[in-house]
């Protein structure tokens, strides 16, 4: 028999609820960009998760910005194995979200965007970490007969296929849709023709963009800021439900024309249009022009079904509305709807709008 004296059984008591009550460490890398920024902003709001940025520059403006917004940053460059070993140590988790804009990348100067996801999976391996969520791109080459091949999207793919192979006891690929977001991009207002914040030589904000090939014509849609992170709270809420999963993360079904529409309606304008392009598409550098005329070629081969050749339809909001909804709980925010168009151009500083109510 084995006998404790009441303070002993006090301490133990206290160990395991210690242990029980500790926070899951989520390390989220890219942290300071705008997914990885999304990911971030939701999971800080629970407090059954302990979120730890990385960074390569702990002096960078972007860095500074999360630092005030009570964020933990860590120096680790994801090319380095040891400073990742060091950070990902005891992590529960991990989100990549690797930038497919840096230049290097874009020009093929280095070591590809693969070569990097690989060397931050060998370190979460490394490290017994047990869940793993990317954020991908869809499956172009192997979609479309290798007739389609984008160097950012191929890259992304061989990241994630790694990893499905690499031993986690669950990696998620979440995905996106069309970001909302890039409509505030320099890069892609530039590649798109100026909507929703360059003027052309007309005046007009146009949307210059390639039919999407689907009739009746829906894009899907993710608003990046509002909804990706919250996708990504609700699989680590529950990993080994999404285990092996590819989930994408869509917010709305509209077309180009309904983009345009609602921000005239906003504005009380009649300044924004959508002009189909058919010829192919010219941006601001040689990479990005080659992305998004690949971009044009993934879209016409499967007809507009971007997320992996599933029918844009009412069916893609379905999932995420779930998720939505346990995340937004989980942040003890009660009920909320994923983003619309309108709600998002709406809610845009750099949009002009009328006086109206918000929805």
């Amino acid at each position: 028999r084995f006998f404790f004296s009441y303070t002993t059984f006090v301490n133990i008591f206290d160990t395991c609820h210690l242990a029980m009550t500790s926070p899951k460490k989520i390390v989220v890398i890219g942290g300071t960009g705008m997914f990885g920024g999304s990911v971030a902003r939701s999971l800080k709001d629970n407090p059954e998760f302990e979120v730890v940025l990385t960074t390569r520059d702990p002096n960078s403006s972007k860095a500074a910005k999360c630092r005030e917004q009570g964020f933990l940053l860590v120096k680790a460059n994801s090319w380095n194995a040891s400073e990742l070993d060091l950070v990902l140590a005891g992590a529960y988790g991990v989100f990549l979200n690797t930038d497919s804009d840096n230049l290097n990348f874009k020009n093929e100067v280095g070591p590809p965007e693969s070569a990097m996801g690989k060397i931050v999976i060998d370190a979460a391996i490394r490290q017994n970490v047990k869940y793993f969520v990317f954020s991908g791109l869809p499956q172009s080459n192997r979609l479309t007969n290798g007739e389609v091949s984008i160097l950012s999207f191929d890259n992304k793919n061989a990241i994630a296929n790694y990893g499905r192979k690499a031993g986690f006891e669950a990696f998620v690929e979440v995905n996106s849709g069309w970001a909302m977001d890039i409509f505030f991009m320099e890069t892609y207002a530039n590649a798109f023709g100026g909507f929703a914040t360059i003027p052309d030589s007309e005046g007009f904000l146009s949307l210059r963009i390639f039919p999407m090939s689907n009739d009746p014509e829906l894009i899907p849609w993710t608003s990046v800021r509002d909804d990706y992170g919250d996708a990504v709270h609700a699989v680590f809420l529950e990993p080994p439900k999404y285990a092996n999963r590819i989930i994408w993360a869509i917010s709305e079904v509209a077309s180009f024309q309904d983009v345009v529409d609602a921000y005239n309606r906003l504005t009380g304008t009649q300044v924004a249009r959508f002009v189909p392009q058919t010829e192919p598409l010219k941006a601001s550098t040689p990479g990005k022009t080659k992305e998004v005329n690949g971009l044009r070629n993934y879209c016409h081969y499967l007809q507009g079904k971007y997320c992996n050749n599933q029918v844009t339809d009412d069916r893609l909001l379905e999932e995420m509305g779930a998720l939505k909804a346990v995340a937004t709980k989980a942040r003890g925010r009660g009920h909320a709807s994923t983003q619309s168009i309108d709600g998002f151009l709406r809610d845009n500083a750099r949009v002009k709008l009328q006086s109206i109510s918000k929805i």
